[in-house]
């Protein structure tokens, strides 16, 4: 074995970025199945199917813990870094003046490929879209210095953690006061209109947080994924795709997803992502990690399966959300590459890299037989199962793409769809079998 001390070559270093890529987009299908799989209110409070079997409690509370929101900040990390070493690239090979256009295509080209994951795949969840708006502004911020995207990083964090706490502070006397309200039927009905405004918000959020299976809505929900027909079904994924895009991505996503891409970019610059860091780096950055993420993310979730998934404790929870996913994030980033510079050339690594290499087309392939196995288009599996069962399905996936990525780069330079992306970027069919020389 290769001596960790040892200088690092180009190509492990481009497989240690691939190879991260790689674990981030297996990775995110294990926050995502869920949403695959059935409505949002089982993971927003999965003691509603408690009595299900696969533990969905227990299993909640694992992947929540270990996973939820830091498998979507490495794969932002991934993109900001991959922003840096396409532009590198394109530096080495194609007039200054080219280089802008071809990168605001290719980031056009992204939100083409959301929307069509949106609205032609039936995501509803999908991320590219974001990552394309959030790519239009990491361009001009290139030439910032490393501790000037840290800076900046943080600040871009420190937004949405002062709204949470704003919002946060406000939710603790409504919360009270709706209790009050609830408890005195002869008081709610002489309210004034502001009041009962106020009210009717409020109680939204506690349905939300307590939400019930056996509604109607929810149930219609289901039976339109699961088994409905093809024009309803299309008609209600694309209605939800929008409406995600519109209040959670835009709203919420855009800055989760452009800090997360900042810090990414730091951490390319400092040669951190690129095993030119001294190996100690990567030791203290899962330490660190893990230590300060995982008791955080570990006291939220038996808090909250404690309280009953509370309205207001999710709401605090939020406030140092940040905080908990992109340390555990980082712990992730950190293990994967202290075994990328241990085991260079490693078996599992070098696998993992292929899925990195086409990490477009194992996203969207995600979309694909998720959609397949769950939807009325399918098996129309979906709001059957739920749990650790689920986890069956990610791993099945996981090999699927593994072997399929494996398989297809012995063949072909590109991914399918990396291939449609790089061919319509500059304009002109680019060649895909190995043995045909390639564009840059």
């Amino acid at each position: 074995m290769k001596q960790v001390t040892a200088p690092v070559s180009t190509a492990e270093r481009v497989q240690a970025l691939d190879t991260i890529r790689g674990f981030a987009v297996l990775g995110i299908l294990i926050m995502n199945i869920w949403s695959f799989s059935g409505p949002q209110e089982i993971y927003d409070n999965p003691s509603i199917v408690a009595d299900w079997g696969g533990a969905p409690l227990q299993t909640w509370a694992i992947v929540h813990t270990l996973f939820e929101g830091s498998q979507r900040a490495l794969f932002s990390m991934l993109f900001g870094a991959g922003m840096l070493l396409m532009v590198s690239r394109l530096q080495a090979a194609a007039p200054d003046a080219s280089i802008g256009k071809i990168y605001y295509r290719r980031i056009f080209l992204l939100m083409a490929f959301g929307l069509f994951d949106a609205f032609a795949l039936l995501w509803v969840a999908d991320i590219l879209f974001i990552y394309g708006l959030c790519g239009l502004l990491l361009y001009p911020l290139r030439q910032l210095s490393t501790r000037a995207l840290l800076l900046l990083a943080v600040i871009v964090f420190t937004i949405p953690a002062t709204i949470r706490t704003i919002d946060w502070q406000q939710s603790i006397p409504l919360q009270q006061e709706y209790i009050a309200w609830q408890a005195d039927p002869a008081a709610a009905e002489k309210s004034d209109e502001a009041t009962a405004a106020r009210m009717a918000a409020w109680e939204v959020k506690e349905k939300r947080a307590h939400p019930d299976l056996a509604d109607p809505k929810v149930q219609e929900s289901i039976r339109i994924t699961g088994s409905g027909a093809l024009g309803e079904f299309v008609i209600s994924r694309m209605q939800v795709s929008l409406i995600l895009i519109i209040f959670v991505g835009i709203k919420s996503l855009f800055l989760d997803s452009l800090g997360a891409m900042l810090l990414g970019m730091a951490l390319f610059r400092s040669g951190v992502l690129t095993l030119q860091a001294p190996p100690n780096t990567y030791v203290l950055l899962a330490a660190l990690g893990y230590g300060i993420g995982l008791p955080v993310a570990a006291w939220e979730s038996s808090a909250m399966i404690a309280a009953n998934f509370d309205a207001v404790l999710k709401m605090r929870n939020l406030i140092h959300y940040d905080v908990r996913r992109i340390a555990v994030g980082l712990g992730h980033l950190g293990t994967i590459l202290l075994f990328c510079r241990a085991l260079p050339g490693n078996w599992l690594m070098t696998r993992i890299a292929a899925v990195g290499r086409m990490a477009l087309s194992n996203y969207l392939g995600q979309s694909i037989l998720c959609g397949l196995i769950f939807y009325t288009v399918g098996l129309g599996l979906y709001g059957q199962f739920t749990g650790y069962y689920l986890y069956l399905v990610v791993a099945g996936i996981w090999l699927v793409q593994i072997a399929f990525s494996n398989w297809w780069l012995t063949h072909y330079r590109f991914g399918p769809f990396e291939w449609v992306w790089r061919s319509l970027t500059y304009g002109k069919r680019q060649p895909l079998r190995c043995a045909q020389e390639t564009q840059l």
